[in-house]
Order: structure tokens, then sequence, then C-alpha cells
């Protein structure tokens, strides 16, 4: 249909929530059954979606979503620096896969201009998103640091096309990670495998360990650090409903994460970030209830969903040849 396709993002998003999120609510389940005082990290995607919904649809309140985005983030500011890593930090705001960075800081000293100007006369991505930078300008205008998968809304056409022609090619995002999937399930084979396979680098999630670790030690020791999560919005981003989920900065402690208040985004970016939280919001209800209608609102909305028609049409031939996997709607 020629449309955008994206683990988090527009149809695919959508769809990996509605068969993802019943999964996630069996295991809390579980947990509060056999372990109602741990804590739940989550990697999966779409991590956003997936928080929303158990905040909103469980009592289970021991549940952050974990993303790579904000480490890899912070790590690309310190290249662009020229410095090492842990003198870098950087105040996140926003939502899984479109979290912003509003302030960067060296040392304690505020470079976000600094930092502005070096992204636009350079690049920052990740492995699995396609090197194309932004307009210099637009980055100087805007003034804050984008994630790379801000590509898909700034840069709609140059992605599609971009996808267009590795899905002409075979070589679309899905079937690069099936085939290295397929190796590193045989290499796994070899119960004396003893290093790290170099397949994992293109398989995407770099930092995923160091960013958990990070998390479950600050957890456990009560460090009071600051680190990015998903977690209750609890009215630290005013743009956003007090009971929504939100990607931000906080303090991490024994008792959970403590939000540090943003106020509102900035104009430039809080109309796009509201938009994909209504579609979060609708996603959620959607993959909990089944609900036919709140999918089909959720992708009308959405922007990389190009009309109503449109819309309707991928929504009803994904829902077929998803069926086997979606019992909640009937």
């Amino acid at each position: 249909h020629g449309v955008i396709g994206q683990e988090t993002n527009g149809a695919g998003g959508l769809f990996k929530a509605l068969r993802t999120i019943p999964v996630i609510l069996d295991i809390i389940r579980d947990v509060e059954e056999l372990c109602p005082n741990a804590w739940i990290i989550n990697f999966a995607n779409p991590a956003g979606i997936i928080t929303e919904a158990v905040l909103n649809y469980t009592s289970f309140n021991r549940f952050l979503g974990l993303c790579n985005v904000p480490i890899n983030m912070k790590f690309g500011v310190a290249d662009l620096l020229k410095v090492e890593r842990d003198r870098v930090e950087v105040d996140f705001a926003g939502l899984n896969h479109m979290v912003y960075g509003l302030k960067a800081k060296l040392d304690g000293v505020d470079v976000t201009e600094e930092v502005v100007e070096r992204l636009a006369e350079s690049s920052m991505t990740m492995q699995n998103i396609k090197d194309l930078p932004f307009n210099a300008d637009f980055i100087r205008a805007l003034g804050i640091i984008p994630c790379p998968y801000h590509k898909y809304y700034y840069k709609t056409k140059d992605m599609l096309e971009s996808e267009l022609e590795e899905f002409k090619e075979g070589k679309v995002r899905g079937q690069v990670v099936e085939a290295l999937e397929a190796d590193l399930f045989e290499l796994y084979k070899d119960e004396n495998l003893a290093v790290k396979p170099p397949q994992l680098e293109k398989r995407g999630g770099a930092y995923y360990s160091d960013a958990a670790c990070n998390l479950i030690n600050s957890i456990y020791n009560d460090k009071k650090d600051i680190q990015v999560v998903n977690t209750l919005n609890n009215g630290a981003i005013r743009d956003f409903r007090e009971d929504s989920a939100a990607e931000m900065s906080c303090v991490i402690t024994k008792e959970g994460p403590k939000p540090l208040s943003v106020g509102y985004l900035p104009v430039a970016v809080s109309g796009l970030v509201t938009e994909i939280k209504a579609f979060e919001i609708l996603a959620a209800k959607a993959a909990v209830e089944g609900d036919y209608n709140a999918a089909l609102q959720a992708l009308c909305i959405n922007p990389l969903i190009p009309s109503d028609d449109l819309a309707k049409t991928i929504l009803d031939e994904m829902m077929e040849a998803h069926k086997e996997y979606l019992p909640q709607f009937k």
C-alpha cells in the first residue's frame, strides 16, 4: 500500500501492540500471583504502548518500559563533542521512539547550542534506521535534539522511498532480522560458544544490557541517579494526561522512578508528540478490549497513514492476516 512499515509506528506498530499486549498482561498475572513485589523491566516493543496499557488496564505499578534510544543518543552526543561518555548528560522528554533531548550538558554545563550546531553539520542514527541526515537549518531552528526515529515523521517521503527500494531488493528490515536470527540460533546450538556473535551488532538493540543493568542496580541499591524510562507521566510533561505513559528522565529509587518535571514541551514538537500519544492511547484500548473501532481510530490519526480509507483497508487486511494472534477480537 506504499506506507511505512515499522515496529512501533503506523500499522506495524499498531499490530505489534495488538499481538504483544495480551502476552504482557498474562505475564503480569503470573507475577502478581507468584512474586508480587518484583519489578518488570520491559524491552518488548512497542514499549510506550505496552506501558500505556499496563498503567491504565491493570493495578500492577512496578512496571517500567526501557528503550535503548536515549542511551544511544547520549553516547552520540558524546561522540559529537569528542568527549568521554560519562561527562555527558542529556535531559530527555517525550514518548518511546519519539523522545527529544531538551538539554545537553558537559560536566554540568549547558552545551545544547553547540550540540545542535554539530548535529546540523553531521548525523546521528542507529543500526536499524537509515542514515538520512536531517536538514541542517531545520535542526538549528528546532534547537533541541530529535531521536533517529523522528526521521519517519520529518523525512517521511525519503524514508518511504528508501524502504520501497529495500522492498524491491528483498532487503526490508524484517527480512534482514529474520536472516540474522536464523544465523544466531544456529550459532547458539554450540554449547561451547564463548564470544558474543558479531551478528548481534547488526540486529539492533545496542546498549540494552547496559541500560538494563544500570536500571536494576539503581532500583535495588536506591541509587537515586537519573535514567530514562517509560513510566507514569504524573504531571511531569504537561502536554499529556497525568495517567498517561511517557518517556523521560527520572530519579531512580527503590520505590521506582520519580519523573523530573518538564513543564510544556516546545511548541514546535508538542503537536506531533500529542498526536502520537493519542495513537498510543487508542492502540492500548484496542489491544486490551479487542475494540475494532479504537484500532481504526488509532490508524486514522497516525501521521504515517495518509487517508481514512487506506487505514480501513490496511486494518482489515492485517486483522485477517494476524487473526491467529488476536483472540481478543471476535
